[in-house]
């Protein structure tokens, strides 16, 4: 028989609780009323002080761990410990992750803060399941309520404005709700509109340090066990996130849980594991032994919680931005399911039992895309950290990714690349990005000079002469005669047609060419013709140069059908490359059979990357409509536009101009006076004479020598945040930014200060092989 103590919240008090326990722990109850400087029994007795959440949260926290105390010295500890709301501070007490008066003072700081926060209300709801309240709000327009407390399949608590959720409840009660309860709150507890509060709890937890749970304690954030270097995050995360108490309780019967013993105040969470053994079937499983030291269950998973540090997302990208904390990891419904059955739980909202299903085998992030890729790269996780192109990602960033088991690829650096760095990248696998251009062939040279085996292409015109020598530089026939290349490229593509050209070995001109020139020995180039030029394939958003329609991940598919035909012994992986930045893309991601996963525009925000703080603030708080499209220096002439961050800068609107009148006017002079002199004085900061002129029979300054001088500089002094132009950043800005500012508003990752790299990756990782854990686990490894 396995174990779970329970302790109870807010809203299970009552009048002269815990009488009988305060002489048998005289010491603890000692540091309780010197905390508090009131008496406790005396608190317990005062109805109307019991009404103050500043009073009722301390005291109910005491109290809770006044009966932990007691049934502990007459019973074995459990294997597991569980607490609701406020209750999970008095579980990580009992559970040694803090003491006593530690715990006690973060609730006394907890009750305070919230207590400042009003206008909120909550609304219990009896009857009606999470998937069919979500319904109604959806058709009410009610967007702004979120799920405070899924607690089981007929009983949820709802929380926002005091006006909305008085607004809905005579809605619900036509619908069909049994019961619906306005609480005797004025806060709206466990939602988006306590983030405020959130981050002020996040100050007081930051100066505690938490220790391991001797028992395995679930949060209510992750229906997982906490892990000590994650609990602070936790919660925080706990002020503004639902509690996931129906998910709690089938993890719980998966892990062979058969007795929940509530130590507190009142019996509702005995009432609730009595629904949950009622309508709840566990996986079928082998034998469970004791939790080891990391609270895992040989064969249950019970420490599965976030294995890489990971934080869950806040908010779905549906829904108007909502926060709809249980959708962000449940799966969706399944045969016969409802929308609000969450992992494991097998439950319906109309109380019918659910036959036993097969037992998924738990997908770790270790194991997610292709085992070949991370072999390839020498990464411990199928996560490529990249830029894009402006220089932000450095050698910093890329050890920082390496120390964390991911891939790495440094921004090209203008000019012939820094020999320390090629150095360190050698050494340490990490890699470089190549563009075509004049100075491609010198920077090929200085990277086979330093024995660089890595490179990540940007050639939207297929790949040039200096590309197909670095990948086939050293290429040789194996012991059996197979052709073998020692160096490798992951080439991003935004359409077939591309992903082709790279797919095919050199053309036969383009070889011949390079042996004349004694760029690759003959024996290279023999090699070369049996091998497609490109090892990996990144798919990106299409930038322009398609116009197909088909987005990433519609192309991904179809990429990696023609990436099975490339010829050659060795696969050519197929992975998303700056669009993936929520657990839920990255589980569709895997789940089509994405070998691996590219951030650029989230690079960008790490800590060490090279860029001032005040652009890396700027990129952690932009949304999809602070992002346009805007004509960049690369594509030149061609009015390819490339997607920029438009909030804090006059570079879209500017380089649009610039653009703008290089159509209309060949040469600089038959602008209109009155322009010219706005360029010259806003844009070019003095006379356009000054600009170098391209090479042409007479000489004459073409518009197109400004924007592109524009466009360069404007590139060149961004990421300093060049004080004396500071309306011309050109801020790069892929879609896996703004999805990942979305879902992570309200958390400790919002703030770019914390978006390592290792962090960022572990927060979408993990929580990707969670969700495909209870979806479909066997897609994720289908690749070799």
């Amino acid at each position: 028989m396995r174990v779970v103590w329970a302790f109870p919240g807010q809203g299970s008090q009552r009048k002269n609780m815990g009488a009988g326990l305060f002489d048998r722990h005289p010491g603890t109850l000692a540091c309780a009323e010197a905390v508090l400087g009131r008496s406790v029994p005396e608190l317990c007795s005062d109805q109307a002080a019991l009404r103050d959440t500043r009073v009722l949260q301390p005291v109910l926290y005491t109290v809770g761990a006044l009966t932990y105390l007691d049934r502990a010295a007459r019973e074995p500890q459990p294997d597991c410990m569980i607490g609701h709301s406020l209750g999970e501070y008095t579980a990580l007490y009992a559970s040694g992750a803090l003491d006593f008066e530690t715990g006690l003072r973060l609730v006394v700081a907890r009750a305070e803060i919230m207590s400042r926060a009003t206008g909120g209300g909550m609304l219990a709801v009896v009857g009606l399941g999470v998937g069919r309240l979500r319904e109604i709000m959806r058709r009410e327009g009610a967007d702004d309520i979120d799920v405070a407390n899924h607690n089981s399949p007929v009983q949820t608590v709802l929380s926002g404005p005091e006006e909305s959720v008085r607004a809905l409840a005579p809605v619900l009660r036509r619908e069909g709700a049994g019961k619906c309860v306005l609480l005797h709150i004025s806060v709206a507890a466990h939602s988006r509109y306590m983030a405020e509060a959130a981050d002020e709890l996040g100050t007081v937890l930051d100066a505690v340090t938490f220790h391991e749970p001797r028992v395995p304690v679930l949060s209510n954030v992750t229906a997982r066990p906490h892990r000590a270097d994650r609990i602070a995050l936790r919660l925080r995360e706990h002020m503004c996130r639902g509690v996931r108490w129906w998910d709690s309780l089938a993890h719980l019967v998966d892990q062979g849980v058969t007795e929940l013993v509530e130590l507190g105040p009142g019996s509702v969470l005995t009432k609730l594991w009595a629904a949950a053994r009622t309508e709840l079937t566990p996986r079928a499983a082998g034998p469970q032994g004791p939790p080891d030291a990391a609270g895992a269950v040989p064969g249950g998973g019970m420490g599965a919680d976030a294995a890489g540090g990971a934080v869950p997302a806040t908010r779905t990208g549906q829904d108007a931005g909502a926060a709809r904390p249980e959708e962000e990891t449940a799966p969706g419904p399944g045969p016969g399911g409802d929308s609000a059955a969450a992992p494991g739980t097998r439950g319906t909202t109309g109380g019918t039992r659910r036959p036993p299903v097969p037992r998924r085998v738990p997908v770790a992030k270790e194991r997610l895309g292709a085992a070949r890729f991370r072999d390839r790269y020498e990464a411990e996780l199928a996560w490529v950290v990249s830029g894009t192109g402006d220089g932000a990602v450095g050698d910093e960033v890329c050890r920082a990714a390496r120390a964390a088991g991911l891939a790495a690829f440094a921004d090209p650096a203008p000019g012939a690349p820094d020999r320390a760095s090629l150095g360190g990248a050698g050494r340490q696998g990490r890699g470089i990005g190549l563009r075509p251009g004049p100075e491609a062939d010198e920077q090929v040279t200085a990277l086979l000079a330093h024995e660089v085996r890595y490179v990540e292409a940007h050639h939207p015109h297929g790949p040039d002469a200096a590309l197909v020598r670095f990948r086939f530089t050293g290429a040789r026939r194996g012991p059996a005669g197979a052709p073998v290349a020692v160096r490798h490229v992951i080439a991003r593509v935004t359409g077939l047609d591309q992903a082709a050209a790279f797919l095919r070995p050199p053309s036969t001109a383009l070889l011949d060419e390079l042996v004349r020139t004694a760029g690759l020995s003959a024996a290279e180039a023999d090699v070369a013709r049996m091998l497609p030029v490109a090892s990996d394939l990144a798919v990106q958003a299409p930038g322009g140069w398609h116009t197909d329609g088909a987005d990433a991940y519609q192309l991904l598919p179809a990429v990696a059908a023609l990436a099975a035909g490339a010829p050659g012994p060795e696969p050519v992986h197929v992975g998303l490359c700056g669009v993936v930045g929520t657990p839920e893309q990255a589980a569709t991601a895997f789940a089509l059979g994405a070998a691996f996963l590219v951030s650029t525009s989230l690079t960008a925000c790490a800590p060490a990357a090279r860029l001032a703080d005040a652009l890396k603030h700027t990129l952690a708080r932009a949304g999809d409509d602070d992002v346009t499209w805007a004509p960049t220096e690369r594509h030149a002439t061609l009015g390819v536009p490339a997607r920029v961050v438009r909030r804090g800068t006059l570079f879209p609107a500017r380089a649009g101009l610039l653009h703008r009148l290089l159509r209309a006017h060949r040469y600089f002079a038959d602008i209109p006076e009155h322009r010219r002199r706005h360029i010259e004085e806003h844009l070019l900061g003095g006379s356009a004479t000054a600009l170098p002129a391209s090479d042409s029979v007479d000489g004459r300054l073409r518009t197109a020598d400004v924007f592109r001088w524009y466009a360069r500089e404007t590139a060149r002094r961004t990421p300093g945040g060049d004080p004396v132009r500071p309306l011309d950043h050109q801020l790069a800005c892929d879609p896996d930014l703004t999805h990942f500012n979305r879902v992570t508003s309200g958390t400790a990752l919002a703030a770019w200060t914390a978006r390592t790299p290792g962090a960022v990756a572990g927060h979408l990782l993990t929580n990707a092989a969670e969700l495909l854990s209870a979806r479909a686990p066997s897609r994720a490894e289908t690749r070799p």
